[in-house]
């Protein structure tokens, strides 16, 4: 039987977290101060036992922490949070030596309206609040996704043999960097879907700034939700990748160019593409194309050198008839490097804490800003570097978000419906978290994400009969308040039943997303093509459906099918998929290729 009482607002405040606080570990205190003649050979090994039994402690309470993380990918998480700060600040008031931390100077760049916001205040504190936590949960995320991810092999034939033959070129650290940052902005690309208008593509976005709004780009998504709704605009998805990244060590910036007149405060930049910097180079990754950006020769990865020096790299991404690109050599004179790193990760607590990380806990939290910058220098002189406030704008407005949430006014009526079978314990929330840990297959001990995304599925006669049906109603959840009026109870059962209706046409798109990674495209080919695509109600999956059915088919050698399915327009990442389709019938042509290069 389906949980599914995430609809009420009950559900949001008393939910199935409020469970008893695991019992913590008791101290154990040597006394050293013995009567009479002591042993010195003694003293030393009660002090050495002392100090394991402490270590110890630390070590649990930072275990302990890091177990609740999960849990506060729910809205109801109140439990979870309480016991994640207790350790954490339990463990950073027991720290009587941390390591040496100073400010960035790189701190400055960002504005003092964001800087003085309380989370930001706390830079210099060894403490732990809301904030740091759900930023903690979010690196853990990252970190279980990537892991797997990158044990794959590389799927994209555009870039394959060009990774190949980069081998010659790069020291065997910079190659594997080139090729993790290669794969997951692949599986990024192809487990979110991107949103937006096609002609998008054809203008630089202007950098959102202070004050935050509702209607406002990249912002409006913490990267760890836009991975859990699979969905979101160019940047947002974009930095699902800058994210995934961090993790594996991989440092990344929004390449930004100043106004047309020249202006450069934030809210005047333009943003043009995600750049990579790996040994002296910094490759760039286009994120509304979902494509890197081709060299001028079209078989490998642009970077930011070759196109200031080749106008060819540039003037190559256009596509005449149909996208004008918006960016041409002459316009890189004043790049401007806006640093995609979370605020936490350059403060104190963050950066004590990971050195205090160890076994499976171990992960990055922390970035020194300071070292970044003078490497960025050396590659390119000529860029101006800086903190990016997107990620800062993005929790101040998420901490604007849950406040809005405790009142059930028709805002945070719209955002439930929309993303609270993601945020709150629900059967799909779970499957995605199996999904990102890479447990896709069931096992005898438990199941699998998609055993669990199959059984999130509800038919639609079901669906229908909850309007009218009590104990199907009470099955669900939804039952009637003694005191509620008549038309609360009925909006709320047209809220889930407009969430179930939605959640199975969601499924369906994870589905064929899972079996993409399990290596079976023609399973994924076929949820795509017979139940996804053909479905009245499936239209914002469309675009994102055609794309994945093209990978599906390229990967089983129907290169003809693919370019088919990258025909349709109707999508913010059209301009990409044509620059893919003209890859691909060089392919099948290749006495066509020079004219295609050029």
């Amino acid at each position: 039987m389906l949980n599914l009482s995430c609809a009420t607002r009950k559900a949001y405040r008393t939910g199935p977290y409020r469970c008893v606080q695991a019992a913590l570990s008791a101290g154990v205190i040597f006394s050293l101060l013995c009567s009479g003649c002591v042993d010195p050979n003694q003293r030393v090994i009660e002090t050495i036992q002392v100090e394991s039994v402490e270590n110890k402690e630390k070590r649990d309470s930072l275990k302990d922490a890091f177990q609740y993380l999960p849990q506060l990918i729910r809205m109801d998480r109140t439990v979870a949070m309480q016991e994640i700060n207790y350790q954490l600040n339990s463990w950073s008031s027991s720290v009587s030596s941390p390591p040496v931390w100073k400010a960035s100077s790189l701190l400055e760049s960002i504005p003092a309206t964001l800087r003085t916001i309380d989370f930001a205040q706390r830079m210099t504190k060894l403490e732990f609040g809301e904030p740091e936590c759900e930023y903690m949960m979010q690196c853990q995320m990252f970190k279980q996704v990537s892991g797997w991810v990158i044990d794959k092999p590389y799927r994209d034939r555009l870039f394959g043999r060009w990774l190949e033959s980069r081998k010659a070129d790069l020291s065997a650290q910079e190659w594997t960097k080139l090729e993790t940052a290669l794969k997951l902005f692949d599986w990024t690309v192809c487990n979110v879907a991107i949103e937006g208008d096609p002609k998008m593509a054809e203008n630089l976005l202007v950098n959102p700034d202070m004050p935050p709004s509702d209607q406002a780009p990249i912002y409006r998504q913490l990267p760890w939700q836009t991975l859990m709704f699979a969905r979101g605009d160019a940047w947002q998805r974009a930095r699902v990748f800058t994210q995934m990244c961090f993790s594996r060590g991989i440092d990344s910036v929004a390449l930004a160019l100043p106004s047309i007149t020249g202006a450069t405060e934030n809210s005047a930049l333009r943003l043009w593409c995600v750049g990579v910097p790996i040994g002296n180079e910094i490759y760039l990754f286009e994120p509304n194309w979902g494509l890197p950006i081709p060299s001028a020769n079209g078989d490998g990865i642009a970077t930011l050198s070759q196109a200031k020096s080749d106008s060819a790299v540039l003037r190559r991404a256009k596509l005449p008839g149909r996208f004008e690109y918006p960016v041409e050599s002459k316009d890189l004179e004043n790049v401007l490097a806006l640093v995609d790193v979370e605020p936490f990760a350059v403060g104190r607590s963050m950066h004590v804490l990971e050195q205090s990380l160890t076994g499976e806990n171990r992960q990055r939290l922390s970035f020194d800003a300071d070292a970044f910058e003078s490497r960025l220098q050396a590659i390119d002189p000529k860029l101006s570097i800086r903190l990016w406030n997107i990620p800062w704008l993005s929790h101040l407005y998420n901490l604007s978000i849950r406040k809005r949430l405790d009142d059930m006014s028709p805002f945070a009526m719209a955002y439930l419906e929309r993303f609270g079978s993601y945020v709150t314990d629900t059967p799909i929330s779970r499957a995605r978290v199996l999904h990102f840990k890479g447990q896709l297959e069931s096992s005898i001990e438990a199941a699998g994400a998609l055993r669990m995304y199959m059984d999130c599925r509800i038919d639609e006669e079901t669906i229908r009969e909850l309007e009218y049906d009590s104990g199907l109603q009470k099955s669900f959840g939804v039952v009637k308040r003694p005191t509620e009026p008549l038309e609360n109870f009925q909006m709320r059962l047209k809220i889930m039943g407009n969430y179930l209706r939605q959640s199975k046409y969601d499924i369906v798109a994870f589905l064929a997303m899972a079996n993409i990674d399990l290596g079976k495209p023609e399973t994924a080919a076929d949820w795509l093509s017979k139940r996804l695509l053909p479905i009245k109600g499936t239209e914002r999956w469309h675009a994102h459906a055609h794309y994945l059915l093209g990978r599906s088919l390229e990967s089983t050698g129907d290169v003809s099918g693919a370019i088919e399915q990258y025909k349709f327009d109707a999508s913010a990442q059209a301009a990409g998929n044509r620059i893919r389709i003209r890859r691909l019938e060089a392919a099948l042509n290749p006495t066509s290729a020079t004219e295609v290069n050029q």
